[in-house]
């Protein structure tokens, strides 16, 4: 999908969905689903519409010890599923952590928003978590929803929606169209270690879905983002 982008943002649902984006230049700034785990397409593609309004509460937070990683602390969202594994300090209570947190994640949303409000084409990308694989037919059915959605809400706007999932099935990248501006690719990016005793993300077969996508320079949105940090410090 060879196209270029004013604003290219990651809706997860993993870190890497964001790691690659920075590696290939195409996103600039930190955004709110940037570095958590966890919650469906729908819940995050929801809050997005919502414009992040009660992304993050404090009486929403709870600490979770059982991970997959062994003596490794997690804080979960009970109300969307988010899972903050890098943000909060387990040598704290939630209360403590909280305020600066809620801060930090109030500033990403603010960069979207200054983003948003300055680009014309969006592209939303999501990677689906080949460990909590979702429904075919009911995310199929989601995208197309979600882009009608989309030309609703931002009129002037032009969305696209690239939704990323694993299937071991297929040899090569299998593209599903969802109406003029939304697709699904499939292909097999969850590979299994030599010992075949366990799986791994390969990173560089998730990027190849990526490959075409570029990034236009948009100077206005650029002026935009650095008045509002200037207003921002000043206050």
């Amino acid at each position: 999908m060879a196209d270029k982008y004013d604003l290219v943002v990651s809706l997860g649902s993993m870190p890497i969905t964001s790691e690659l984006l920075r590696e290939k230049e195409l996103q600039l700034h930190d955004f709110p689903f940037d570095r958590i785990f966890g919650g469906s397409f729908y819940t995050r593609m929801n809050m997005f519409l919502l414009d992040c309004c009660n992304f993050m509460e404090q009486k929403n937070i709870s600490m979770q010890k059982d991970t997959p990683t062994e003596g490794m602390v997690q804080y979960k969202d009970l109300a969307t599923g988010f899972i903050y594994p890098y943000d909060f300090n387990p040598n704290l209570l939630i209360e403590s952590n909280f305020p600066a947190v809620k801060m930090r994640y109030d500033k990403y949303i603010k960069n979207l928003k200054i983003c948003l409000k300055a680009a014309k084409k969006i592209l939303l990308v999501y990677v689906e978590n080949p460990q909590m694989p979702e429904d075919d037919d009911e995310t199929s059915h989601l995208i197309m929803e979600a882009s009608q959605q989309l030309k609703e809400k931002y009129p002037k706007k032009s969305f696209h929606i690239l939704y990323a999932k694993n299937d071991e099935d297929i040899e090569n990248i299998k593209v599903i169209q969802l109406g003029k501006d939304a697709e699904k690719i499939a292909f097999n990016f969850y590979r299994k270690f030599s010992d075949m005793s366990s799986y791994y993300i390969d990173k560089t077969m998730l990027e190849t879905f990526l490959t075409d996508i570029k990034l236009k320079t948009n100077w206005r949105q650029k002026k935009m983002f650095l008045i509002q940090k200037l207003i921002n410090m000043l206050n």
